[in-house]
């Protein structure tokens, strides 16, 4: 008879969160935590603006279980992940509205789905006026369209 080599639960957690570092770039136990202080929300409404149940992100941030099965709840994971650095020093309705903005994504990858003055919106607060006119004028001849949606986030303060 062989030998068999049975993990016991920590070592299963520890290759858990090491298969979530691939997956996520981190493990969910960081990740999770990380966004639940820079969005100063509980974990338990992580969970509610993912989508999943608070078992489920808290098994997830254990190690007991590996991935989000859900690819939209993962699209939004991703999402507030990309978002941490807006929400640092924003104020707290701000904070709220890009949780509830997260909380409404119904695909995976959304494309369209967001208003022209989000998008504006969210240039603005990476790079001024000045740096979007430049950032135009390299895109004129090859992407006239997104050149001109850069001057318009540059100048039209209505958008």
């Amino acid at each position: 008879m062989g030998d068999r080599v049975v993990a016991t639960p920590a070592a299963r957690r520890a290759m858990a969160r090491e298969r979530q570092k691939d997956l996520y770039g981190a493990s969910l136990q960081s990740l999770v935590r990380g966004l639940a202080e820079d969005y100063g929300i509980s974990q338990a409404r992580l969970a509610r603006v993912l989508g999943v149940s608070p078992a489920m992100l808290s098994q997830l941030v254990s190690g007991e279980r590996i991935k989000i099965g859900d690819p939209v709840a993962s699209a939004r994971l991703m999402v507030l992940d990309q978002r941490r650095a807006l929400v640092r020093g924003l104020e707290v309705r701000r904070a709220e509205e890009i949780l509830d903005e997260v909380a409404r994504i119904r695909e995976p990858w959304p494309r369209g789905g967001r208003t022209g003055s989000t998008a504006i919106d969210d240039l603005r607060e990476i790079a001024d006026a000045e740096q979007l006119e430049a950032a135009a004028v390299k895109l004129d001849d090859d992407f006239p369209r997104l050149a001109e949606f850069l001057r318009r986030a540059a100048h039209d303060r209505s958008a």
